[in-house]
């Protein structure tokens, strides 16, 4: 239940149209319980050629007793209605009860359009609230949980498990009221025509009661089982798709295609035993209903041959019967749509309990004016598997410094830490003297451009990509800054120039065309520190100038943190770092550190050589 008052808290901020949704439902299920009191008064207006004696429910032996006041009120009611009603002759009679027929079928279908209308509206907008608060939480969980979540796990999260949802708040409160306030009315018809049908009747709702609470049990393990089942098949389909060039190159379509094929099999399978359990609900209390209707027409049957009960009151009883069936069905499916909505309920809240990064942050303004330092700096991804070891290092403003060393070594980490993509695990790094714990997220990472190995594009404009994080900046400095990155000839070329849609992940451009323009992003933005995972190996001859060149403008004059693969791109950083398992092995100028014939010495020898080769 806890889960479910957390849903309902989705829809306190919509309170009124929830009032006017409620009104509209009590008026709806009224009016389709006036309209089986019509069923005698039609009888004896086509039965009976004379004006009809007096019996409507309530006036036999069978009917169950009333308070006085509201016996005297219902008395003076039917004397009002019999008088309009029966009033002329029998056409003048029949003509007047098929326009209240038609007078209230109008109002009623009216009611049920506009409880429609703001049932939709409010499951619309409430699954809009929890897809935009899932997101931005996602936006704003640590990188910590992505290394460890599955993509695909976490947008069948946000795309299926929210709309599985739907129907589950407002729906089904929405059902909850109508069908009860339908089965209510049934009830008093039925209790105000022969109480002891109506006991024959009720004998069936235990059984039913017991029945729904054994199939909601199943219900919800079966489906939060298929919801695990739909997030483990959509992450197949996620990095299939990420990786199709792979897929195709290595030709292990067959491999993904019976990977992909074992997860949907098996959501499959908890799909079907999930519809299964819940299928069994309806038929079953059908069947009851059934019995007690056989029932009920075997004794009712009997006391209007013996002259107990008006055949009109038995046909009236036996429509109310079949009246309360279907709200009685519908509220038995409810459990369905609970327990599958509760399954998915519990993924998406565990993911929005997921605990955020800016929990852990300060609310100072960060600055920079003097130096980055790291102390005793020392990093574990996971307990016990240390990947930085007190690393101890400064970066005055405007240097250069390179970070070097092997595959594995820990080089982005330590990049990572600058921004607090994670935190040290021991140690601190300060900006001017002061922890970066102290600083506000916003405030800090504020300070920085960063360029990664991988250059991250969106399915959107040159333009948009390189405003991407400035969004106030002018077109002409966005030039500016495209041609700083020696991006703005290649810009202009395309027939749409700085409109030009880049396509998925940049993919309608080349590798040195999207370097450039992430470099042109990072210009624009004008960082006081700079991140550059330098990735030119990939490149031809042209394009690696070119970045080159871009890449000396972006750094002049700015504090910059450099990962370097070809070491003869940072000969003239003003410090180099080594790092080796973690540990800061060597650092200084590239001119000291070949005269130490260390490990730097022995890289830069080996990348020579290769060169020259």
């Amino acid at each position: 239940m806890s889960t479910y008052r957390r849903l309902l808290a989705y829809v306190r901020p919509y309170w009124p149209r929830m009032l006017v949704l409620s009104l509209t439902i009590m008026l709806f299920a009224s009016l389709s319980g006036v309209s089986l009191t019509l069923i005698p008064p039609f009888l004896r207006v086509i039965l009976e050629r004379d004006a009809p004696a007096s019996s409507l429910p309530g006036e036999t032996s069978e009917g169950l007793p009333l308070p006085r006041f509201i016996e005297e009120t219902r008395v003076e009611v039917k004397a009002s209605f019999e008088g309009w009603m029966y009033a002329g002759d029998a056409d003048e009679r029949l003509a007047r009860f098929i326009w209240l027929l038609i007078a209230l079928m109008i109002a009623k279908n009216i009611f049920g359009y506009v409880q429609t209308y703001f049932t939709e509206y409010l499951e619309q907008r409430v699954l809009f609230r929890i897809r935009r608060d899932v997101y931005a939480h996602i936006l704003d969980l640590p990188l910590s949980y992505f290394d460890r979540e599955r993509a695909g796990h976490l947008i069948s999260k946000v795309t299926h498990d929210v709309s599985m949802l739907r129907g589950a708040v407002i729906g089904v409160a929405a059902s909850v009221l109508r069908n009860v306030l339908m089965t209510m009315l049934a009830l008093t018809i039925l209790l105000t025509v022969s109480w002891r049908l109506t006991l024959l009747v009720l004998c069936v709702v235990p059984l039913n009661v017991v029945l729904i609470n054994w199939v909601g049990k199943k219900l919800k393990r079966r489906s939060r089982r298929a919801q695990e089942g739909m997030a483990d098949m959509t992450a197949s389909l996620e990095e299939t798709i990420a990786g199709v060039r792979v897929v195709k190159a290595f030709d292990t379509r067959a491999h993904e295609q019976e990977r992909f094929g074992r997860h949907s099999y098996r959501h499959m399978m908890h799909y079907i035993r999930m519809q299964m359990y819940g299928a069994l609900s309806a038929p079953t209390s059908e069947l009851l209903g059934t019995v007690s209707f056989a029932v009920v027409l075997w004794y009712g049957g009997q006391r209007v041959i013996s002259g107990g009960l008006p055949a009109e009151n038995l046909v009236m009883f036996v429509a109310a019967m079949l009246f309360v069936v279907s709200p009685l069905k519908n509220l038995s499916r409810l459990s369905t749509v609970v327990q599958q909505a509760n399954a998915s309920a519990q993924r998406v809240f565990d993911l929005l309990d997921v605990a955020k990064e800016h929990a852990v942050e300060g609310n100072q303004m960060a600055a920079f004016a003097s130096d980055v330092r790291f102390e005793n700096v020392s990093f574990e991804y996971v307990a016990g598997e240390t990947v930085l070891r007190e690393v101890s290092f400064a970066a005055g403003k405007g240097e250069v410094v390179a970070i070097v060393g092997s595959s594995g070594a820990g080089k982005t980490t330590l990049v990572d830490l600058i921004p607090r993509f994670y935190l040290p695990t021991a140690g601190r790094i300060t900006i001017d003297g002061v922890d970066t714990r102290a600083f506000s997220l916003s405030s800090l990472r504020g300070l920085m451009g960063i360029v990664t190995q991988e250059t991250i594009l969106f399915n959107d404009s040159i333009y948009q990509n390189i405003t991407y994080g400035s969004p106030n900046a002018t077109r002409e400095a966005v030039e500016r800054a495209s041609r700083a990155a020696n991006a703005h000839d290649f810009i202009v070329e395309f027939p749409d120039g700085y409109d030009t849609v880049v396509g998925d992940r940049g993919a309608q451009l080349s590798g040195g065309q999207r370097q450039r323009i992430a470099i042109a992003r990072a210009i624009l933005r004008d960082p006081a520190i700079l991140i550059f995972d330098e990735a030119t190996s990939a490149l031809d001859s042209e394009s690696e100038r070119l970045v080159q060149e871009a890449m000396e403008r972006l750094f002049a004059g700015r504090t910059t943190f450099v990962i370097a693969h070809r070491l003869s791109t940072i000969r003239h950083a003003d410090k180099i770092l080594v790092l080796e398992r973690g540990r800061l092995t060597e650092h200084g100028t590239h001119a000291e550190l070949m005269t130490k014939n260390g490990t730097y010495h022995r890289l830069y020898q080996l990348q020579f050589g290769h060169a020259n080769a």
